[in-house]
C-alpha cells in the first residue's frame, strides 16, 4: 500500500493500487477505508478481525473500515489488486442492498473466475476504474463524474458477488464451519438479521447462550470493538444510507427501526454522527 494511493484516497473517494501487501506481514493493520481485495497471483493466508483466510489468484474479500488485517504467511509470487472507498462511496454502492446481502458479503472470501468470462468480468471492473483514476490525474474537474461512476462500478461487483455467491453456498457453509471463532459469526449474522428489532447487547447474549461478558470478550477479540459499538456502528450505517438513499420520512425511520419516537432517535444519531437528521439528510454529509 504505497503513499500514492494513500494520499489519492480520501481527496478521490477512492484509490486503486496492486500490492504484495508485505506492510501487512506479521503486523496487525487497521483499515481506514472499505478496501476490496482481488487475488492476482500466487497464495496468502491472513486472519480479518481474528478470522483467518486463505487467498488464492480470482478470489475476492471485501474488508469494511477498521478492519484488523494480519498478513501470517505468502507465496514469492503473491500479488492482489486493491480498491479503497471512503464511507460516502462505499455506501452508495452498497445502498440498494440489505444489511442481510451485506453480511454475506463483508468479511468472506467469494471464489469467482471460475472461466474466462468470469475472470474477464471481474478484470474488467477494475480496468474501468483505472481508467477513472488516470480521469482524474489527467483532470481533477471531472471528480464527480468519476466518482459517480466508481460507484456503479462497485455496485455491479457487488452483484456479481451476490450471483456467485447462490452458486457457491454449498462452499460457503464449509469455510464458516472450518472458522475457529463461529460466535462472532454467528453474533453477526444474528445482528443482520434483529438489529431493527432489539439493540440489546443482553439479547443477543441470551441468543447466543453466552454471558454479556463472554460476548464482549469475543467481540473485542475477533472485532477490536465491544459488543454495544458493535450493535451501535451496524445501526448508524444503515441509518446513514436509509437517510442518504431513501426518500423516508423520519417517523418512518423511526418506525423501521424500532426507536421510542424522532427525539429519541434525533438524539441517538448526532450521539454517534455528531449530526441531527435532518443536517445530516439536507447536507449529504458523511462521516469517515
Amino acid at each position: 500500500m504505497n503513499n500514492i494511493y494513500l494520499k489519492k484516497l480520501p481527496l478521490q473517494g477512492f484509490a486503486t493500487t496492486q500490492s504484495s501487501l508485505q506492510q501487512f506481514m506479521q503486523h496487525a493493520y487497521q483499515l481506514q477505508h472499505t478496501t476490496i481485495f482481488y487475488g492476482i497471483s500466487g497464495e496468502a493466508l491472513f486472519t480479518i478481525d481474528g478470522q483467518k483466510y486463505r487467498f488464492t489468484p480470482g478470489q475476492t474479500i471485501i474488508c469494511p473500515a477498521n478492519s484488523n488485517i494480519l498478513l501470517l504467511d505468502i507465496t514469492s509470487d503473491f500479488s492482489a489488486r486493491l480498491l479503497g472507498l471512503t464511507k460516502h462511496i462505499w455506501l452508495a454502492a452498497r445502498s440498494s442492498m440489505g444489511p442481510e446481502t451485506m453480511q454475506t458479503i463483508e468479511r468472506r472470501i467469494h471464489q469467482g473466475g471460475n472461466n474466462e468470462l468470469e475472470s474477464e468480468y471481474v478484470t474488467n471492473i477494475f480496468r474501468q476504474i483505472d481508467i477513472l483514476d488516470a480521469e482524474l490525474a489527467s483532470n481533477e474537474g471531472n471528480v464527480e463524474y468519476c466518482r459517480q461512476n466508481v460507484i456503479l462500478a462497485v455496485n455491479s461487483l457487488l452483484l456479481y458477488i451476490q450471483h456467485i455467491n447462490k452458486e457457491n453456498a454449498s462452499s460457503a457453509k464449509e469455510h464458516i464451519s472450518e472458522n475457529k471463532d463461529k460466535m462472532f459469526y454467528e453474533f453477526r449474522v444474528l445482528l443482520a438479521k434483529k438489529f431493527r428489532e432489539n439493540r440489546s447487547v443482553q439479547f443477543y447474549a441470551d441468543s447466543l447462550k453466552v454471558s454479556t461478558r463472554q460476548l464482549n470478550s469475543i467481540c473485542q477479540r475477533a472485532g477490536g470493538q465491544n459488543a454495544k459499538e458493535i450493535i451501535d456502528h451496524y445501526t448508524i450505517i444503515e441509518l446513514q444510507v436509509a437517510l442518504m438513499y431513501t426518500h423516508k420520512s423520519f417517523q418512518e425511520l423511526v418506525n423501521d427501526f424500532n426507536f421510542p419516537d424522532q427525539s429519541y432517535l434525533n438524539r441517538y444519531f448526532k450521539r454517534h454522527t455528531g449530526y441531527s437528521l435532518s443536517e445530516f439528510r439536507t447536507n449529504g454529509v458523511m462521516v469517515d
